[in-house]
């Protein structure tokens, strides 16, 4: 699996790390460990299959694109979902980022511009307590916060590790 994803400013990327890590010390879940090379990020795009031509379109698209200013005030989850987010307030210059991400590799509907949640996986595949002692912990723990989407990175997913393949800065 593959992925194009946005990476946050190192403050932002810092206290998201800091909440995992939070998380992972109370035992409550090591989700965001269990894969080397996991970082805090928002999905743009995800496809089984690495189209070589990719590797050409990202850097320029990075060349025109500036960091992007986000401001985090939402924390919830999908319905029937067993998981936790950190949801980006809605921005018109974050949505046309993301059309023009997902216009080089358009694979993926669940990523389509129409079905994109922008969001920020805190913890996954979590059992009833797990979910209770995550909430519990965000509601003492979080305040709303600004960041800036700072970098754009073409990734690899395997059963064990993320793979950075490309990264370049806004």
């Amino acid at each position: 699996m593959y992925a194009i994803v946005g990476y946050f400013d190192e403050v932002t990327e810092s206290m998201i790390v800091q909440l995992w890590e939070d998380l992972r010390d109370r035992a409550i879940t090591d989700y965001p460990f269990r894969r080397m090379g996991h970082r805090p990020h928002l999905t743009f795009s995800s496809f089984p299959e690495l189209n070589p031509d990719l590797l050409q379109k990202l850097e320029p698209l990075a060349d025109l694109s500036e960091a992007l200013p986000l401001r985090f005030r939402l924390f919830g989850s999908f319905i029937k979902s067993d998981s936790f987010l950190l949801l980006p307030d809605p921005s018109s210059l974050l949505s046309e980022f993301h059309r023009e991400v997902y216009a080089l590799q358009a694979a993926s509907s669940l990523y389509s511009p129409e079905n994109w949640i922008p969001h920020v996986t805190i913890a996954n595949h979590l059992n009833l307590d797990q979910q209770s002692a995550v909430q519990h912990l965000a509601k003492k723990r979080l305040e709303p916060f600004s960041g800036t989407l700072s970098k754009i990175a073409l990734i690899q997913i395997t059963e064990h590790a993320v793979i950075e393949l490309q990264q370049y800065s806004l």
